[in-house]
């Protein structure tokens, strides 16, 4: 599974959810190193969550990461293992403000964003 580019006033990167196949996992390479992405949803908080793990060796760098509209994911977690695009979850046409059963992986996607130096 790569990535999928699409069209706007520049070329955008995402990872593509397949939300109707919630709870799923997938593998994808990001830069450097390919991911396995555990996602979830919580009937209870209704939102969804990720477990985020490196496919190569197994280890899990974190379980249960929110996935909320706008914010970076794995932001307050991550070091160098996590990976190097920053990952935020929105919709290009600004119509949406949550992440829902409705949305997600429809007018919100995972967008890539190159990591800037702190």
């Amino acid at each position: 599974m790569g990535l999928n580019v699409i069209e706007a006033a520049h070329t955008v990167k995402y990872i593509p959810i397949a939300a109707d196949k919630v709870p799923y996992s997938f593998s994808i390479k990001l830069e450097d190193r390919t991911f396995t992405f555990n996602v979830k949803y919580n009937d209870q908080g209704k939102f969804y969550t990720v477990d985020l793990s490196i496919t190569a060796t197994g280890e899990v760098l974190c379980y249960g990461d929110p996935i909320r509209y706008g914010r970076p994911m794995f932001g307050s977690i991550e070091d160098d293992r996590y990976p190097i695009p920053v990952i935020i979850p929105y919709c290009l046409e600004g119509k949406e403000t949550e992440v829902t059963e409705d949305n997600f992986g429809k007018s919100i996607k995972l967008y890539l964003h190159e990591r800037r130096e702190k």
